[in-house]
């Protein structure tokens, strides 16, 4: 099931029942799981390990060198899991050594066409990347995230779970878990109900994030005055989700406009 005109590398590790369309190119030392499907013209870049029942699509480039001036050609990597689906002219780029050398994409996920994701993104499983989201450096990116048509990510910022991002929207901050960011410049709108209802949370479980999500963003508070109040609820997976979270923000976090 692999082309006559394909271009293989002779040390990449194919797994078993793994389709690869005409003229796709699979670099040195990459592996490819069992049953992937590589569309026509493919390039996976060296040092690309794919797990099993991807489905990359026409055009896509997918473990190419990172975009960064630093990097210098050092041996870098691109890690993906498995069952995603990664449609057509997508770009994935390696890691670079102010990372850890490594990208690396979860499983489940579904990457749409013309969405670019840079050099050291950390993303998690079950996320839908709708056309022309550009993804930046070093971003990291939870489970479960929806990111609207053409919306950008800002290098650096972390994107909590079951957060939606709206079409064209400009991310240069944290995204807090459960929440709807919209806009040119992002800002919070609320609690992502429908998302949260779509997978299975209850009335009891959203209205503990809707207390949390009170608290961070419709109350005069500083973010330390929040977090002291967010600690004083009772114990939840969703509290102590959301502290972690705002332990770790280093860009600061989106706000609600005022």
């Amino acid at each position: 099931m692999i082309h006559q005109s394909a271009i293989i590398h002779p040390t990449v590790v194919i797994g078993d029942n793994v389709e690869v369309g005409p003229f796709s190119i699979i670099e040195e030392n990459s592996k490819i799981g069992s049953g992937c499907r590589i569309g026509s013209h493919v390039i996976i870049g060296a040092n690309t390990i794919l797990g099993g029942d991807n489905h990359i699509s026409h055009g896509a480039i997918i473990g190419s060198d990172p975009q960064d001036k630093s990097y210098q050609g050092e041996e870098s990597y691109l890690i993906i899991g498995d069952n995603n689906t990664v449609r057509e002219y997508v770009t994935i780029c390696k890691g670079t050594s102010k990372g850890d050398c490594f990208t690396r994409v979860g499983s489940n996920n579904f990457i749409m066409n013309y969405a670019h994701i840079a050099h050291d993104v950390l993303m998690g499983d079950h996320n839908v990347i709708v056309n022309n989201v550009q993804i930046g450096g070093h971003v990291n990116i939870e489970d479960h995230i929806t990111f609207g048509c053409g919306s950008g990510v800002h290098q650096s910022c972390n994107i909590g779970r079951f957060a939606m991002i709206g079409a064209g929207s400009k991310v240069s901050q944290d995204i807090v878990p459960y929440s709807l960011a919209d806009g040119p410049r992002s800002y919070i709108h609320g609690v992502n109900i429908v998302g949260l209802r779509r997978n299975g949370f209850s009335n009891e479980e959203i209205s503990t994030i809707k207390k949390i999500n009170t608290i961070l963003f419709r109350q005069k508070r500083t973010l330390d005055q929040s977090i002291e109040e967010i600690n004083n609820l009772p114990p939840s997976e969703f509290k102590e989700h959301t502290l972690n979270f705002l332990y770790k923000s280093t860009r600061g976090i989106v706000r609600m406009k005022r």
